[in-house]
This record gives structure tokens, sequence and C-alpha cells, in this order.
């Protein structure tokens, strides 16, 4: 919905003002869009169809409402406003025929009566426009400030192109470092890189994880196509293994992760050290490289020309692991790509 996209964005801002294309920050919208689990033009009827396996809704106060009243939910829904405040909507009505204002102007003026206005909220659970008309019910709860709407398009194809990017079986390629050079402190940095990457709320459900561990080989490969809490826990289960091996084949472990990736996904490598085992550098850029970006968390001493020359190569980027690096490099590979 729009108009909740809105109001996400504006108390994310902080700004208290009419959202502008720098305040759009997919980084910090992103736990709302991560949970979304589908889309469709009749979202309430959708949710009844899918109540058992969904938590919530996004939709004005009215859909709710009516849903509730409807019976056909086996738990009602509780509404939540914005502490920002929400997007109001008049639903106006529009004169197309210049020769019909006679009889337009008696069928607003009715609409406005008191009686229409009640008649309206006790039908359609919609608020009267005429603030002395008494709210009834669960409409008699403040909803908080009017928001302001964005004043600018490319505002809303920001917001838009956020929404849809979320829920669409995105696939992420973790390809991480367990040689013997890692050990101690590397390693322990590497997990919190990891973590700062990763986590439930930067998840979106549908999208597909994959972790391949490696040292001279490839050591541990899973997959998991994220829909609740354990799916994450159990990639951070495979992240603290302590089984560390010799040498380095990053080449061979990346060449692995571009067998599975389908077009568009993102693959992050970690790594502190020099490919010292199986392919080198010039037999992985004649192969494959198209799937998508390759961004590469450098620790130690990884040769930054080699991999500033596979990232160029595939659109991604080396970052150090640093915790600004990090900071940044959440915002692009966590939906904002």
């Amino acid at each position: 919905d729009l108009a909740a996209l809105i109001g996400v964005a504006t108390a994310a801002a902080g700004t208290g003002a009419a959202l502008r294309p720098e305040d759009v920050r997919c980084d910090r919208i992103q736990g709302f869009l991560a949970g979304r689990a589908f889309g469709a033009p009749d979202v309430a009827g959708e949710y009844v169809r899918r109540q058992d396996g969904t938590d919530g809704l996004v939709a004005p106060e009215s859909a709710v409402l009516a849903l509730n009243a409807s019976g056909r939910l086996r738990e009602p829904l509780v509404v939540v406003h914005p502490r920002d405040g929400s997007v109001l909507a008049d639903y106006p009505l529009m004169l197309l025929n210049p020769d019909r204002r006679g009889a337009y102007d008696k069928v607003v003026q009715w609409l406005r009566t008191p009686s229409a206005q009640r008649a309206i909220m006790d039908r359609t659970f919609r608020r009267p426009a005429d603030p002395a008309v008494p709210r009834t019910g669960a409409l008699a709860a403040p909803i908080g400030n009017p928001l302001y709407f964005p004043d600018r398009p490319e505002v809303l194809d920001r917001l838009l192109q956020a929404y849809d990017r979320a829920g669409t079986g995105r696939q992420v390629i973790f390809v991480l470092d367990y040689s013997l050079s890692m050990a101690g402190p590397r390693v322990a940095a590497l997990r919190r890189a990891f973590a700062a990457l990763t986590g439930f709320d930067r998840f979106y459900v549908g999208e597909r994880v994959t972790i391949i561990r490696f040292a001279g080989e490839v050591l541990e490969e899973r997959t998991v196509t994220v829909s609740r809490r354990e799916d994450a826990d159990g990639l951070q289960a495979v992240v603290a293994s302590a089984d560390l091996r010799p040498r380095t084949a990053i080449w061979a472990a990346l060449g692995e992760a571009y067998r599975l990736a389908r077009p568009g996904a993102a693959i992050v490598l970690m790594t502190d050290g020099e490919n010292n085992t199986g392919p080198d550098l010039a037999a992985f850029l004649a192969g494959r490289h198209d799937a998508g970006p390759t961004y590469a968390i450098r620790f130690g001493e990884a040769n930054p020309a080699e991999l500033g020359r596979v990232t160029a190569a595939t659109g991604g980027r080396v970052v150090d692991g640093n915790a600004e690096s990090l900071t940044e490099a959440v915002k692009e590979l966590r939906g904002c790509r």
C-alpha cells in the first residue's frame, strides 16, 4: 500500500516534512519490506486466503475493520496506526460533465450531511469527513497527525522500486574463507561481518541464501529459502563452524558460487588471503561471471588488485572489513543495489 510506504519512509527520514528523493533510503525501510509475503490487487481477499500463514496486512483502516466485521477471519486483526501519522484519503468526487453541475452539487451537499456521514461510517467503516460527526466504535480512536503526500514523482518512483524488489525470491550467495590463516581475530571478524550483512530483519521472505565455506576445497554448502527466523538462525550456525583447513582455493569456491547463481543474484566473498590452489584468476575470469555483482570483503593481506579485477568484472566492489565500510556494504547488499 503506497500510503503505508509513505508513512514508514517518513518516519525513517525523521524530518517531519514531505519526503524528498534523498530521504527515501531502502536500508532504512528494509525492515518493513523484509516481511512482505505477497502483493495483490485485492489485498484483503488475499489475506483471507493466506491468514493461517500470514501475520498481518497493510491496508486502509476501513479495509481492516471491514474484514473484522465480515466473519471471514479466524482471529480478528488489531488496527495499528503509525506513531508518526498517516496519509489521509478524502475520496473526492469529480464532475466530468459540466452540464450536470446541478445534480453534482446536490449529491455533494447530501453526502456532507450528518446523516449521510453517519451512514457511510456505519456501513463502510470510514471516518466522517465532517469533524462534528462523532466517531463510534473502533473509529473513536485517534489516528495522529496527517502526513504530507510527496509532491515530487521521483519520490514515489523510489518507493515503488524498493517495494517491487521485496518478496521477489532474490538470491544471495556468501563465499566464506575458512583456511587456517583466518584463525583467531580474522574468522571472528568474518562472523561479525556476516552478522552485519544478514539477520532475520534484513532477509526478504522468499529470499534464497547460500553459504559456501571453503579452504583448499569447498568444505560445506548450505542453502535455505527464508520464510521464518529459524531459517536465518540456521545460517548463523554454519558460520559459527570452527572447521578451518589448510590452503586457499578462492577462485574454485567463487566458481562454485557462479555455478549456483541465477540472473540477478548477489555474491559476497570474504577472504584474507591469496589463491594458492585450484584454478587461477585468469581461468576464473575466462568463465561465466554475468549472474550478478560480486562484493569482496577483504581481511588481512588479501590481494586488493586481484579482488578488484573480479569485482569490477561483475559490477561489484571491494570492501574493507572495518565497521564503516561494512555499514556502506549493508546498504548495497541488503536491498539497496
